[in-house]
């Protein structure tokens, strides 16, 4: 029937609160012009804040000397108003009743219609009968208000002689019963004061489902305290953003009218003596002219400037809030010594029991800091980062060799500092934020209930304890992006055909859509990515030769082996992952997340705990690592990933790495049979009884392929809907790897991200500022949603690529550091930490229903906000990611962007 046209899942969900007997349409998503009403409606009070600040401005305004002398002087003090603004405040209030008598009559009418499936039912965003005797009583208010102060006015135009004088018939007579004449429309605007404040103040969460009570929040620090405290230090903020725009409406906006309105400018007359302004002539006084061009020219042109000014002081607070953010959020970062994070030109000293980072690392991570330092500095020389030689030198700083066995010779003993500016740009960056980024937790206070025992707390610790580290689940959703880049991809590019676009079918027909140029038609993609890093393929040369893996350490050598096919199969797959690495790919997503991992699985305490259980991957049941890949073995998919996802797996059989896919129709034959093989070997299964279903697996060693862990059969598919209107991919993705996770804190990448496994060492760390270690009770957490920094690593490709690293700098870290301080941060996409058990029964990561969530992350963000849940932002903590590089992809972002907020509006 027609109800169920457009369902999606908030229908669903809401039938169910409803107690329906059948799905059914709950909610009617505006369309057309029916989105401009629900954005006034939805945004009614926020808009109402600042047309009355503007009405502020104004009244300043009017005594401010800004404007032409019958405007802005003589009109009184802001206490012993007279003249024009006598009549302001008055008409003001008029205005004021109209604009909510007819506010309150649209939303009473719109939310019926809106909500009209639903009427008769019980379940929250209902309006109730409560609710509308709030809004019909604003509406009889507004109208008897308005009524009342209009039959009672006194109105009164101000003389012309009254621009330069105040004496004489300048008098107002007015001032000598000034309290009653502007009694009624003050006392109009006491009561619009009250009625405001009490329609508007939130008394309880916005969702009663699943929201803790009060005693629950009060012993995770949202106490009722903590949130007076928090809402005096937002009001504070919101009126001093406030403040400034009233001056700048003052200053700059209002003055820009000077002299233009149309009883002085256009001799129109038409409110009579409401605005108190004088009257003269003009080309709009006779009536027999109003029609004639001069007219028309003239109110059209004063009625465009004055629209202009409205709308400037609408958006003014926009600026005003960027700015405000700009300077408290640069502030807050050098109050944390976090603003200049990567500044290499900082000396790093080592030297045990001397240096002053060696003491700090020694603080933060205990006695066995030294074998940190080894398990970083390795991990930037497999990645080819630096040079086995400054390898060396990086582990000699601290007193230690490269090889964990390996004796120090006495020059080799001589520790010097560390001189960034010498290393590689990468390598110095990442060295630098992290031992700059370790002063958080030397700086935490008891008081603030993350105090920190180095004898427990640190990584090691002489009484640490494996148990204490939190354990994680990270998700990497990925459908058909690149795995690691195939060898034809890294040879190609150089013929003049590879640059051009070219057709995805490889059919060209007019209309057809293309696909990028497959290389710069001069140089191959491999030449391309060494041209954009040479330092870092002359290191791949040097660490594959001094392993063994070539003969020549020359650079170029390797480069004319590979593209003459004269190398190993073992050093072809070291150069596709060093590409891989190096571009946006899911392997580099994949090798970053297992950072985490294997910086748990290098402690010594954690190898000792694993040995008891020698069937287990050292760290497995602290961190996992699952690529949700929606089209591996299906016939949507690529064969070249399916075998790059295989080669990943080996390569990394030894982490806790896990497959899931979507096991539907077009999947491959042998991955149906390995499901119901497993299936078979549990018993009670005769047969295919299903038609989809969610699998988990591994790559086991023993057999050189892929071992079925779990397998949950579906009775729908993954995405659901038709067409255009199927439910989003990412959001399915997410949800289909979440089902298996089982880490008390789940963390989803994007495939376009990386991290250094120094980050990987504070993660523990991080996360316990979701359940400090003091705290025993895991319904009262800190917060809900943890986020962190992110570093653009392609801000080097090109201009856009710097605008895009800029504009990620300022919204997702200086931004992030002011709503996180006012307790308004969302989630507003990965790589943030999340509670995972509170997200898989509230909703999941994020809403995954077509058109309606397109922006799906910040729905989540929603979510924690409206049960006034935390969702703090945190700077000692940097994963790397990926952002659009080129124009295109760029647009499609914004575009994106743009059609998600506008899907916000449309949603319940």
């Amino acid at each position: 029937g027609k109800w169920e046209f457009g369902l999606n899942f908030d229908d669903i969900n809401e039938s169910g609160i409803q107690c329906r007997d059948h799905v059914a349409k709950t909610f009617r998503e505006p369309a057309s012009l029916m989105v401009v009403i629900d954005f006034v409606l939805s945004y009614r009070v926020a808009i109402m804040i600042k047309l009355y600040c503007f009405a502020v401005a104004g009244y300043i305004y009017l005594g401010s000397h800004q404007g032409d002398d019958i405007t802005t002087t003589h009109n009184g003090s802001l206490w012993e108003p007279k003249w024009l603004r006598i009549n302001f405040i008055q008409y003001i209030a008029l205005m004021d009743a109209a604009v909510w008598a007819c506010l309150e009559c649209l939303l009473i009418v719109y939310v019926a219609w809106q909500r009209w499936p639903s009427l008769g039912y019980r379940s929250p965003g209902i309006p109730s009968l409560k609710w509308l005797v709030e809004h019909a009583f604003n509406v009889c208010f507004s109208a008897f208000g308005g009524l009342w102060v209009y039959h009672e006015s006194s109105f009164k135009k101000k003389p012309w002689a009254c621009a330069q004088s105040d004496a004489g018939i300048c008098a107002d007579p007015r001032l000598d019963n000034l309290w009653g004449t502007l009694q009624y429309a003050l006392f109009y605007w006491a009561c619009r004061i009250i009625i405001f404040l009490l329609m508007n103040a939130k008394r309880v969460p916005i969702f009663l489902y699943g929201t803790p009570d009060s005693k629950v929040r009060t012993e995770s620090g949202r106490g009722w305290c903590a949130n007076q405290w928090q809402n005096i230090r937002v009001n504070v903020a919101w009126l001093s953003m406030l403040g400034v725009c009233i001056l700048i409406e003052v200053l700059l906006l209002l003055p820009t009218m000077k002299g233009l309105d149309w009883d002085t400018t256009c001799g129109l007359n038409l409110l009579g003596e409401v605005t108190g302004l004088p009257s003269t002539r003009g080309v709009c006084t006779d009536a027999d002219l109003r029609l004639g061009f001069g007219c028309v020219s003239c109110i059209s042109g004063i009625f465009a400037g004055w629209l202009v000014v409205v709308l400037g002081a609408l958006v003014d607070i926009y600026f005003v809030f960027y700015l405000a953010s700009a300077i408290v959020g640069g502030i807050m970062g050098q109050q944390r010594e976090l603003n200049d994070l990567k500044n290499t030109s900082l000396p790093i000293d080592l030297r045990e029991q001397q240096g002053r980072e060696a003491k700090l690392f020694e603080r933060t991570f205990g006695p066995g800091w030294q074998h940190i330092w080894r398990v970083m500095v390795q991990s930037l020389y497999s990645e080819s980062l630096v040079s086995p030689k400054q390898a060396e030198h990086l582990a000699q700083a601290a007193g230690i060799s490269l090889e964990a066995d390996a004796p120090l010779t006495h020059r080799e003993k001589k520790q010097k500092q560390i001189h960034l500016t010498r290393f590689p740009h990468l390598a110095a960056e990442r060295l630098a934020f992290f031992f700059q980024s370790l002063k958080w937790i030397e700086k935490n206070q008891p008081s603030k209930g993350k105090h920190f025992e180095p004898a427990t707390d640190a990584l090691t610790g002489v009484h640490f304890d494996p148990g204490s580290i939190p354990s994680l689940t990270q998700i990497i959703p990925a459908y058909n992006e690149v795995v690691i880049p195939s060898v034809e991809f890294l040879r190609s590019g150089a013929e003049q055909e590879d640059a051009r676009n070219s057709s995805p079918d490889d059919q060209p027909g007019l209309g057809d859509l293309t696909v990028p140029p497959q290389g710069d038609g001069v140089n191959t993609n491999l030449a391309f990515m060494i041209s954009q890093f040479p330092d870092e393929w002359v290191f791949l040369a040097k660490r594959l030769h001094a392993e063994g893996w070539v003969q020549s350490a020359e650079s170029q050598d390797l480069y004319h082996d590979f593209m003459k096919n004269r190398l190993s199969q073992e050093n072809i797959v070291e150069i596709r992952f060093w590409a891989a690495m190096r571009m946006q790919s899911v392997a580099k997503t994949v090798i970053g997340a297992l950072q985490c991992g294997r910086a748990l699985a290098s402690l010594p305490k954690v190898q000792e705990h694993y040995r008891q259980f020698p069937e287990k991957r050292v760290a497995e049941d602290h961190v996992e690592v699952i690529l949700a890949h929606q089209t591996y073995g299906h016939i949507e998919g690529s064969e070249k990933n399916d075998e790059a996802v295989q080669l990943l797996l080996e390569r990394y059989a030894d982490d806790a790495l896990y497959l899931v896919f979507d096991l539907k129709k077009g999947t491959s034959a042998e991955l149906w049979a390995m499901a119901e093989r497993f299936l078979s070997q549990r018993g009670g299964y005769g047969g295919r009884g299903f038609e989809q279903a969610s699998v988990k697996c591994k790559w086991d060693k023993a057999i050189r392929g892929l071992r079925v862990l779990e397998v949950l059969p579906r009775r729908f598919q993954l995405r659901l809907g038709q067409g255009d209107y199927k439910t989003q991919g990412k959001a399915c993705n997410q949800l289909n790897g979440l089902r298996f996770a089982t880490g008390h804190y789940v963390q989803a990448l994007d495939c376009n991200m990386g991290t250094f496994i120094g980050e990987g060492f504070k993660v523990p760390y991080v996360l316990r500022m979701f359940m400090p270690l003091d705290k025993e009770d895991r319904t009262a957490p800190k917060c809900r949603y943890l986020g962190f920094r992110e570093y653009i690593y392609t801000g080097r490709e090109g201009t856009v690529g710097q605008c895009h690293a800029a504009a990620e700098w300022t919204f997702g870290t200086i931004n992030q550091r002011f709503l996180s301080g006012m307790g308004t941060r969302m989630h507003y996409g990965h790589p943030d930490f999340l509670d995972g058990f509170w997200a898989r029964n509230r909703g999941g990561m994020s809403k995954s229903s077509p058109v309606v969530n397109l922006s799906e992350d910040i729905f989540a963000g929603y979510n924690v906000r409206m049960r006034e849940e935390g969702s703090p932002h945190i700077d000692f903590l940097e994963f790397e990611k990926g952002r659009e590089a080129t124009f295109n992809a760029a647009s499609n972002f914004f575009s994106k962007i743009s059609g998600g907020s506008i899907s916000v509006i449309r949603s319940r």
